[in-house]
């Protein structure tokens, strides 16, 4: 199994707690994440807080399934969440927010994936090294998106 990993940061004009609670509930990523059709967590964003993540990886694939578990979370600064043990595939997410200012924060998004899910959603593999720019691509999109919205957002 081999796994492709990006990871990326942006600058949002927004405190630390807001951004993090925003980042920490995977139900909001809809709102910046383009191929999530929805998610439905068990609880509040904790330790052990289930997810299920409906996506849109293809037409082949419109609603894939994948069940996540939160496998660390340390408030106003760290979340992950990866599959459970008994997925087809590995997927991890992990969102970490920093502290720039009273006002700013900066946020630094990694994921890491199995590269099959890549079969599994065109029916055929792709070499590495172009999912690899696809995923680096759909990074620079999703923290845009986060931080248009994040500061549109009045609290």
């Amino acid at each position: 199994m081999m796994n492709i990993k990006a990871t990326g940061s942006i600058s949002i004009l927004k405190d630390i707690k807001t951004v993090f609670d925003f980042i920490s509930n995977l139900e909001k990523d809809k709102l910046w994440r383009k191929e999530i059709n929805n998610t439905t967590m068990t609880s509040k964003p904790q330790i052990n807080a289930q997810a299920e993540e409906n996506s849109f990886l293809s037409k082949r694939k419109p609603n894939h399934i994948l069940n996540l578990i939160c496998t660390q979370y340390i408030e106003n600064n760290q979340v992950v969440y990866q599959t459970l043990p008994d997925s087809n595939f590995f997927l991890k997410s992990s969102r970490q927010a920093e502290y720039i200012s009273q006002y700013e924060t900066r946020v630094i998004y990694t994921i890491e994936f199995d590269k099959d899910i890549v079969k599994q959603a065109f029916g055929f593999s792709l070499p590495v090294f172009i999912i690899n720019m696809a995923a680096k691509s759909d990074m620079k999109k999703y923290l845009a998106e986060l931080k248009s919205v994040m500061e549109k957002l009045t609290v």
